[in-house]
């Protein structure tokens, strides 16, 4: 598989398999990822990767305080607020998927178990938890995300799929507990990745893409 065969491959998977991921995979896949790029070499990034039982408790600790209606405390803020062009475009992803799981406005009941769901990492057998030590430099949050989108293409390579999931990382101090992450790291993102499951609706919709004329303007080039 070539760089652009990867590229228009990923997708964000929401059902997947519970069949693990072989840590040789795995390992393989952060080994080559390592290579990604970052602000003079720093490499500020560090990685916990979670499987088995001690995801399943991760699993069922956010199930628990998202029933009890626990607010989120993540390391790094959500930014939810957006310009209207981007409010635009996130609001039609989720009516778009939505429709796509045949889940209609007023269902409730759908929408709450999709949250559920969400909250389940949508039960992807591994997570990939990337934190940083505390006081990065914003800088590395760039460098974060290359390595993010690198590992993502990897995984395709490998026949995996992968979501990442800010969900993941909502509840910092359960997966610090579990996962035995220490107290000096910030957590930033968390990435599921396991094997898709092929024919599930949520994995065949493809979020939409804006046209080459809305992101770049081209200067002083024939």
């Amino acid at each position: 598989m070539d760089v652009k065969e990867a590229v228009l491959a990923r997708r964000s998977i929401r059902a997947f398999s519970p069949e693990p991921v072989p840590q040789k995979i795995l390992r393989n896949i952060m080994e080559k990822a390592l290579w990604s790029p970052s602000w003079g070499n720093t490499q500020p990034w560090k990685f916990t990767i979670v499987g088995g039982k001690t995801l399943d408790k991760i699993r069922e600790e956010y199930v628990r305080l998202l029933q009890k209606g626990t607010p989120s405390n993540p390391d790094f803020p959500f930014q939810i607020t957006f310009n209207e062009i981007q409010t635009g475009r996130y609001k039609g992803l989720g009516k778009s998927l939505f429709q796509a799981l045949g889940i209609a406005r007023e269902d409730k009941e759908k929408r709450e178990a999709y949250n559920l769901a969400m909250s389940c990492f949508f039960e992807a057998p591994g997570l990939i938890y990337l934190h940083f030590d505390r006081g990065f430099n914003p800088y590395a949050l760039m460098d974060g995300g290359i390595i993010l989108q690198t590992i993502a293409l990897l995984a395709v390579e490998q026949g995996l799929g992968t979501c990442i999931l800010t969900r993941s990382v909502s509840y910092p101090d359960v997966v610090r507990q579990f996962a035995g992450i220490a107290s000096d790291q910030m957590l930033i993102m968390g990435i599921g990745i396991g094997y898709p499951i092929p024919d599930h609706p949520a994995n065949l919709f493809r979020s939409q893409r804006g046209n080459m004329e809305d992101f770049i303007r081209w200067v002083d080039l024939t």
